[in-house]
């Protein structure tokens, strides 16, 4: 699965990432919002995995998401599932944790 999967994913490091955004992406967090809640990334939104399937249609399609969680495999996993939607999306290497300091809420 992995060798199938792979390729339909774009991987990102955090300066090409912030670089999205600024041009007009959207931080998008799939963890669970405790998780959330506990620290993210200023301006980011929540949509749990779990619930991804079910709000795809909420996001817009002309956006570019850069999604992450703590390691990247739900990000990588819920990337697969908007790409399939034809939404533009990107994970995040490594997870939140590369996140700058001064971009992070608690």
């Amino acid at each position: 699965n992995s060798l199938l999967n792979e390729p339909l994913l774009n991987w990102v490091d955090y300066e090409q990432a912030k670089a999205l955004v600024a041009d007009g992406g959207i931080w998008l967090d799939v963890r669970l919002p405790d998780e959330h809640k506990s620290k993210h990334i200023k301006g980011s939104i929540n949509i749990p995995l779990i619930f991804l399937r079910m709000k795809a249609n909420s996001l817009d399609k002309t956006k570019k998401y850069v999604i992450y969680c703590d390691t990247g495999r739900r990000s990588s996993a819920a990337s697969f599932l908007l790409n399939e939607t034809d939404i533009s999306s990107y994970v995040l290497t490594a997870g939140v944790d590369q996140a700058a300091v001064e971009d992070m809420e608690p």
